[in-house]
């Protein structure tokens, strides 16, 4: 007979029935000692207790569940009370719930192989076997065979000139004691096609810090760097953009085909975006709610559009605001789950960050607007009004000058300006040759530091309350004419993206502004 103060081995036999009758991990224990816990048809632990357990134990209701600690942490699980013949609580049985975790598994499985990502594990051998790959691999022509019979070796695939690299990033992380390492490189298919693509990879070690496998997510960008290429021959003088998204991962979510979405499921890595699993997960914020006021009505309507014409997937680009309110462009790949009877019940959605790839468009068209514009005018003050106006449409830069060197006063003047107050704009009006500003601008460098400003304009940058400065000087025919100059009040640093815009650009309109002034000094 199970009393309150039942120990293992009068629970035992019990807890062995169930097991055995439904093959699931089961636990028990009663209200004043701890018990058992079973797998696999054994005992593993006889000094068992859990937080679910002892929650129904309190509780006396039947809790189906997620611990957020213990043994069974992050998997879900069925606990019930049992009852005296007086009604009273005595012990607790649960069962953790396989089922679920397969349901989930299969979620993700689905939606990784309708995405353009490719899952491998690896081993950390020569040319890296494959010991799983996600069926999606078909994209580069290859069969999940190949790789899992040991036929194609990943390493093989990689292209010659790449290999060595690939290897000694890898290998690099690895002797940092990182978890992970993202690159770049090109692969050849099946039919001998080059692709290039985009690896993220997590390094699993051992218990004593060996690396054994790699887990990767290998997507292709072969298109992406088309793009990059004719952005970069757009602009003959800038340097190398930053490869787009190529920290991005796909977020994969299950909504409910209901008002407002409920989420079903979210992948851990939504962090990404600053929200926690639970947050959608939990009803707390719903999705719609993250979407752009601007756009949630397009992409509403998207979404209807395709159920009613029977679609099975769609693409959609919308802005997302963070949790901690950043503005970001997002790719949403979604397919349609439907029930037998036809109607959307569900749908898995691979929402990627896409505002790189959104910020770099908007540059080049800035920098093309801004051309056609320069070759339309000789005003000279208009010139430079188009400067300070195109690159002020950057988020982030917010104030802007631009400065012109003056030969009979030895000296570099500002011509024009935009955001800053009438006292800062008198501080800075002028640069004497011999000042550490103009000494620095004939240098002919790019400076992002407040460095850039003497010591005497200390007190003047702290009551402007500018954070971050980007100095571009001007050359014209090997001389340095002048300089673009741009603050920002919100960032704390100038990004990579930004600065090669305001370089490119400088070289851009120097070839405008030059003559002008040239002209007007010989008139």
């Amino acid at each position: 007979m199970i009393s309150e103060n039942a120990g293992p081995k009068e629970l035992e036999s019990i807890a062995v029935a169930v097991h055995s009758l439904i093959g699931l991990p089961t636990t028990i224990r009663s209200l004043n000692r701890k018990g058992l816990r079973l797998e696999n048809g054994k005992i593993l632990d006889r000094d068992y207790t859990g937080p679910i357990l002892e929650e129904v134990l309190r509780t006396g209701k039947t809790i189906r569940g997620v611990p957020k600690e213990g043994t069974y942490l992050g998997r879900n699980v069925a606990v019930s009370p049992i009852f005296s013949e007086d009604g009273k609580v005595i012990a607790a049985i649960g069962i953790v719930d396989l089922l679920s975790i397969l349901e989930m598994q299969e979620i993700i499985r689905t939606v990784v192989n309708n995405s353009h990502a490719v899952v491998f594990l690896w081993k950390n051998e020569e040319k890296w076997p494959s010991e799983f790959v996600s069926e999606n691999v078909v994209q580069f022509g290859y069969t999940v065979e190949d790789f899992i019979s040991g036929r194609v070796l990943y390493g093989d695939v990689i292209h010659p000139d790449d290999l060595k690299r690939v290897k000694d990033s890898l290998k690099e992380r690895i002797r940092r004691g990182e978890v992970d390492f993202n690159i770049e490189y090109r692969i050849f298919t099946k039919a001998g096609d080059l692709h290039w693509v985009n690896e993220r990879t997590f390094i699993q070690r051992s218990p004593d810090g060996e690396v054994t496998h790699l887990q990767g997510l290998v997507l292709d960008v072969t298109e992406k760097k088309k793009s990059e290429e004719a952005l970069r021959k757009s602009l003959e003088t800038q340097k190398m953009l930053r490869t787009i998204i190529n920290n991005s991962q796909a977020v994969a979510f299950l909504w409910e085909n209901k008002e407002n979405l409920p989420t079903v499921y979210v992948s851990e890595n939504v962090t990404q975006f600053g929200y926690k699993v639970e947050d959608f997960t939990s009803g707390k914020i719903p999705y719609e709610s993250t979407i752009h006021r601007d756009d949630i009505g397009s992409v509403i309507k998207t979404l209807k559009r395709n159920i009613e014409e029977k679609q099975d997937s769609f693409d959609v680009e919308y802005r997302i605001f963070t949790g901690d309110g950043k503005m970001l462009w997002v790719d949403e790949k979604t397919f349609i789950q439907r029930n037998e009877d036809g109607k959307a019940t569900h749908f898995q959605g691979l929402v990627v960050d896409i505002t790189e790839r959104k910020e770099a468009q908007k540059m080049l068209e800035i920098q093309r607007e801004l051309g056609t514009k320069l070759s339309t005018t000789w005003n000279f003050q208009t010139m430079l009004n188009l400067v300070l106006d195109a690159c002020l449409q950057i988020n982030g830069l917010d104030a802007g000058a631009i400065y012109l060197k003056d030969e009979l006063l030895d000296q570099i003047n500002l011509v024009a300006s935009r955001g800053i107050s009438p006292e800062f704009r008198e501080n800075i009006s002028r640069y004497k040759a011999d000042s550490l500003e103009a000494k620095q601008i004939q240098i002919g460098k790019p400076i992002y530091s407040l460095e850039f400003y003497s010591d005497e304009m200390a007190d003047a940058i702290k009551r402007e309350r500018i954070k971050a400065v980007a100095i571009i000087p001007l050359k014209y025919r090997g001389e340095i004419v002048g300089s673009l100059n741009y603050t920002s009040h919100t960032l704390d640093r100038i990004p990579l993206n930004i600065r090669n815009f305001l370089e490119s650009t400088a070289l851009q309109v120097v070839n405008y502004i030059a003559p002008v002034c040239i002209q007007a000094e010989l008139s």
